[in-house]
């Protein structure tokens, strides 16, 4: 039986609480495996990853990479317009956490976060998630902010993730950049564009987003959805 079969009877035979801790310390592993090249991290990488892959609660063709990138019908230019505005009101009174700003959504965000229209969406490339209501801006606005690889809880084990705003360093720096992490050691740099919405199961893939620079600001707006019928008592606020 492979490391990864056992990892899941594990999780099968465990309580409640046992699979929420399970569940965090694979996560962190799977962070903190993403950087290391030696063999032993490299298998170590493989069974952690196909651990989360095999927990998946979400039947799709594939959990690894993006399930969408693009710019939905929904989103006019009115309404990004709207989203922009209130995540600028939000960027003032938004609190550190780790190593960005968290702000809580607006009424806009909200709206969104629980409209027909981005549940159609989510529904078209996971089905089987449902919103968790739950809408956050995010900021990294001091050099040197970024994310490390991670995979993230539950109440955002698919995540829907909207660039609002990239004030871009000077030419001669690269940009920050979302990037997935693979189990095999590859990875993908993922530059988004203001509009532009990416799904992902990150409960399930590894990523991280690149430290911004001097004179760099990133504005970000992200929706947390759950699996249909999960207690929601575990998801909302």
């Amino acid at each position: 039986m492979s490391i990864a079969a056992r990892l899941v009877e594990l999780h099968r035979n465990a309580t409640t609480a046992e699979r929420a801790n399970l569940k965090l310390i694979l996560g962190l592993s799977a962070g903190n495996l993403v950087p290391s090249s030696d063999s032993l991290a490299a298998e170590s990488r493989r069974a952690v990853s196909e651990t989360l892959e095999l927990l998946c609660p979400y039947d799709v063709p594939d959990p690894r990479g993006l399930q969408y990138r693009g710019r939905p019908d929904f989103l006019t230019d009115d309404l990004f317009d709207r989203l922009l505005q209130e995540s600028i009101s939000k960027r003032e009174i938004a609190i550190p956490f780790d190593e960005h700003y968290l702000g809580a959504g607006g009424l806009v965000a909200d709206d969104v976060a629980l409209s027909a229209e981005l549940a159609a969406l989510v529904e078209s490339v996971v089905p089987g998630a449902e919103s968790t209501g739950i809408a956050s801006y995010l900021f990294y606005k001091d050099e040197g902010q970024g994310i490390d690889p991670h995979i993230d809880t539950d109440i955002f084990s698919l995540n829907i993730l909207m660039m609002l705003q990239h004030r871009l360093p000077g030419t001669e720096v690269e940009p920050s950049a979302l990037y997935m992490h693979y189990p095999d050691g590859s990875e993908e740099r993922l530059q988004l564009q203001p509009g532009e919405v990416v799904i992902f199961l990150a409960g399930t893939q590894a990523h991280s987003r690149t430290r911004i620079g001097a004179d760099e600001s990133v504005s970000i707006l992200t929706f947390g959805f759950m699996p249909k019928g999960a207690p929601i008592e575990n998801y909302r606020r």
